[in-house]
Formats: C-alpha cells, structure tokens, sequence
C-alpha cells in the first residue's frame, strides 16, 4: 500500500514535470479534492466494467463474507450486506429442503426482472437444480426461494475504496486531517495519480501542461 505522504509527492513531480510556468505549489486540501474525485471516476470506469483479468488485478479490494440471519419476507430472504460493500462479484447460499441441504449458485438480476424470472418454470429458483437469483436493494441482499429455506449467504464482492487524507491542514470542522491511504497496488495509484494531475492542469488552463498530463494518462492505459 502506498503511503498518503509519497502519493502527495508523486503528484507534485507529475504537475511540475516539463511544466512551463515555474514550480507549482498544491496544498495538501486542494490535492485531496482533486484526488479523491477522480478516484471515484476511476472506480467507476474499472470496476463497472468487470474485465477478467482487472478482476484478477484487484485482489486488494475483494472481500469475502457469509451473511447470516436472514429475514424471510414474502418469497425472498433479506441479508444485510456489509458496510463497505461496493459491488457484487458472486454468490452462493446454503439452503435446506426438509432434511436436505444444499449449495445453490445465485445469479444477481436487476430489479425490474425479478418478477418475470419467478413467473418462469425455466428460470423461477429451483433447490433441486441447485440455483437462485438475488438482488440488491436499499444496502440488503435478497435471495429469492420458492419451496426451500435459505439458512446464509457467501458474497465476494468488491470493498468501497476508501478517499485518501494526508496530514498538514484544517478540516472545516476545525479538526486536523489524518493519514488514510488506499488499499491498490502502487500501478493503480499511479494511473489516479496521473489523472490528478490531468485534472489540476485542466483547472489550472494551460494546455502545454494539460497535453503532456493527458499523454502520461495514455502511456498507462
């Protein structure tokens, strides 16, 4: 894990690497801002699209859990899923018929197909065939069922990248920030990294800048 202090640095070279204007100097506060929103950017472009070998990539921020004492309502069991939960990879459950049990394999569907999954024979959840569905509603996981009980369910799924913090100014609650780094591997940081600094060029309008900051983006896609 890289540490908040050398990622504030990484970026400070970035910014004044072939700069035209002189060195440029980016309190902490403002570095912050800028990195943790294109960090979110970043997740969103990666993790949404569930490459395989990204997935493979970012171990870092999987994280397994069996979720327990489910509530059954209606034809569904209700989990709540963790705190740091940002999105599903896969799922399985322990469910029993009598005095069977079973591993059934969940396939995670929207909302708005659930209904026309459980009205077909071919898709509705079936103990016998080993399978289910769920979905994610309002931070609790729902496991469909129809003639068995669901006793827990394992997720692995991707963690919330927390937002970096660097010591060296004043939240506006008048305390003092803290180090708080993030769980990716140095190669990962340095693409945010570089998207920062594209981001502080942007603002900071000086298109010399901004096109070397964009071609440094380039070279690690």
């Amino acid at each position: 894990m890289v540490s908040p202090e050398l990622i504030y640095i990484k970026f400070l070279n970035k910014v004044n690497k072939g700069n035209t204007q002189g060195d440029i100097a980016v309190d902490e506060e403002r570095f912050v801002l800028i990195f943790n929103e294109v960090k979110n950017r970043w997740v969103e472009r990666h993790l949404k699209v569930k490459d395989s070998i990204l997935i493979d990539s970012l171990w870092e921020i999987v994280e397994t859990q069996t979720l327990q004492n489910g509530v059954k309502v209606g034809d569904y069991y209700e989990f709540f899923i963790p705190d740091d939960f940002y999105e599903l990879i896969l799922a399985t459950s322990k469910a029993k018929r009598n005095d069977c049990k079973k591993t059934l394999f969940l396939r995670e569907v929207k909302n708005h197909d659930k209904n026309v999954l459980r009205a077909n024979s071919n898709y509705k959840p079936d103990f016998d065939f080993e399978w289910s569905f769920c979905s994610i509603q309002n931070k609790y996981l729902r496991v469909y069922t129809s003639d068995f009980e669901v006793e827990d369910v394992t997720i692995e799924y991707y963690q919330v990248i927390p937002d970096l913090d660097i010591e060296g100014y004043i939240n506006l609650d008048g305390t003092p920030s803290t180090n708080v780094s993030i769980p990716l591997s140095e190669q990962y940081v340095d693409q945010i990294i570089n998207l920062a600094a594209e981001e502080f060029e942007r603002n900071f309008q000086n298109p010399n800048d901004l096109q070397l900051a964009k071609d440094r983006t380039k070279s690690q896609e």
